[in-house]
């Protein structure tokens, strides 16, 4: 190696140690000129401890009494029913009503036909003292004697009307009155046909125990062809 080459890291050691003395000169320089500043201490926080306050005791209720023991209860005794005997009681037996007489079913009413008056019940016929009674031979000999006075009406006939009328009428010695059609047959001229009858019928003089008397008689008059 020649002397120049080993002169050359020498020069460039020395150059380096000058420049970091220059360096650390600026630095120390900087750092002198500087003021100098007290340094502020941070505020150390201080906490006040309060003493606790004990607990309060808690208010222990007072035991309760024992509740009483109910006394048992005498149990109630039960006494023993006896069975009533059963006692039938008696039917009522209804009333027997008497049976009722069907009346004429009445015909048809026609042009020939008038309102029919409402029909009465029937006046019971007079006792008879049995057979041989002389009123019971007399009431029949009236009834004949009404039929055959009986005069079918023209007008009924040509139609061909039937029907029967029962009819009541007083008979004082053999003088009719007061005639009326108690249930009429629904034809009007049959109905005064039979009315007609009784005024014009022949009748017998009654028996001697009662002539003199008015009575009252119900007939059934025929319209029959």
């Amino acid at each position: 190696m020649s002397a120049s080459t080993r002169r050359f890291p020498l020069q460039a050691f020395g150059l380096a140690v000058l420049v970091e003395a220059a360096l650390v000169a600026i630095v120390a320089t900087i750092l002198l000129a500087a003021p100098s500043k007290p340094a502020l201490s941070e505020p150390v926080p201080i906490t006040l401890l309060s003493e606790d306050k004990p607990p309060e005791p808690t208010p222990v209720a007072p035991p309760k009494p024992p509740a009483p023991t109910p006394k048992p209860q005498p149990k109630p005794k039960v006494v023993p029913t006896k069975p009533q005997p059963h006692i039938p009681q008696p039917k009522q037996v209804a009333p027997a009503t008497p049976p009722t007489v069907p009346l004429p079913v009445a015909q048809a009413a026609t042009e020939f036909s008038e309102p029919a008056t409402p029909a009465t019940p029937p006046a019971p016929p007079p006792a008879s003292s049995g057979k041989g009674d002389p009123s019971a031979e007399y009431a029949a000999k009236v009834r004949a004697a009404v039929q055959a006075a009986v005069s079918y009406p023209p007008a009924a006939a040509a139609l061909h009307f039937t029907g029967r009328v029962r009819v009541e009428f007083h008979l004082r010695d053999a003088v009719p009155g007061q005639a009326r059609v108690i249930v009429p047959s629904g034809i009007g001229i049959i109905d005064r046909a039979a009315l007609q009858s009784v005024q014009s019928a022949q009748y017998p003089q009654p028996p001697s125990d009662i002539r003199g008397s008015d009575r009252v008689y119900q007939v059934w008059v025929e319209f029959t062809r």
